[in-house]
């Protein structure tokens, strides 16, 4: 603690979810933001620092750096890692920033979860989802008495992932993609509702659950669609392209051709949690702070004139 307030520290306030979390806590007049940051991306939170962030120069991904990220953890009442990348960054650097949180005795720790339900997939489903499983359960034994909380959203709802990155829409085509019978309920949020229920939690003086989940609308794919139509004064055509089964096929056969090429496939594995139902959020808390509203669907594509 210092006079400005709590101090939270964030990594990975370069990303798209990142950066928001670091706007909404700058906003906050009694936190003390403090922003971990590659070296070779420090120009790019120099924003950051002309408002008030404290900018540590740091691999956070570094064993050798172990000791810095310690004094860089220093009192803080909360860590939010929006970290991305494979198992080197999610498990082990992420299990090197418990570490070092829970030797300095941070309260919170709060993950780069931000996604569907990952306990519900299963194994191999999702490779992302597959790491994130894989630093829980290490977390669990290596915590000690820091809370570490699981921020789940369901899928982002914003263009660049419902309507861009899952290839669930092509919009200039007007078509939307369904395998299955759409029937699922799924759980959708704009990065910046999960960014405002992410400095909630972090600054929270109560325990909060170690799964936290939130969520801006709960939609199926048939009500998804006729959403978007209505909102947009546009119809779509929605293409049939087989069974979850064939989903499987498709993901497998995406894979096995070009196995580097991730984005191939990797959407397709989002979407198959999806429309599958395994990535259904299972116990919604939005109420946990009333004070947010999160953004619908359809104020979302009005809002951005899609």
């Amino acid at each position: 603690m210092t006079e400005a307030g709590k101090i939270v520290v964030l990594a990975g306030a370069t990303g798209n979810l990142g950066s928001l979390i670091a706007d909404q806590l700058l906003d906050r007049p009694d936190v003390q933001l403090r922003v971990l940051v590659r070296p070779q991306s420090a120009a790019k939170v120099a924003g950051l620092r002309e408002k008030g962030a404290e900018i540590v120069e740091i691999e956070v991904d570094s064993e050798a750096q172990a000791d810095r990220l310690e004094d860089a953890l220093q009192g803080a009442y909360s860590v939010i890692s929006a970290i991305q990348g494979g198992s080197a960054i999610i498990v082990d650097a992420q299990l090197r920033l418990l570490e070092a949180a829970r030797k300095v005795g941070v309260r919170r720790f709060i993950p780069s979860n931000f996604s569907y339900n990952i306990f519900g997939v299963d194994d191999g489903d999702n490779i992302n989802s597959d790491d994130r499983r894989a630093f829980a359960k290490a977390a669990e034994k290596a915590k000690g008495d820091v809370e570490v909380v699981q921020i789940q959203n369901g899928a982002f709802m914003d263009r660049i992932v419902l309507f861009g990155f899952l290839g669930a829409f092509d919009l200039d085509a007007r078509t939307a993609f369904l395998w299955g019978d759409g029937n699922a309920l799924m759980d959708f949020t704009t990065y910046a509702d999960t960014a405002r229920f992410t400095v909630e939690v972090a600054l929270d003086d109560e325990p909060v659950p170690a799964i936290f989940e939130v969520a801006g609308e709960t939609l199926d794919f048939h009500d998804l669609l006729k959403t978007y139509e209505d909102a947009s004064g546009k119809t779509l055509t929605v293409k049939q392209m087989g069974t979850l089964a064939d989903l499987d096929a498709e993901i497998a056969n995406r894979r096995k051709a070009e196995p580097a090429n991730v984005f191939n496939w990797l959407p397709l594995m989002y979407w198959r949690a999806l429309l599958t139902g395994k990535g259904k959020l299972q116990a919604i808390a939005n109420d946990r702070y009333p004070h947010i509203m999160p953004v619908s669907v359809a104020d979302y594509v009005k809002r951005e004139g899609l």
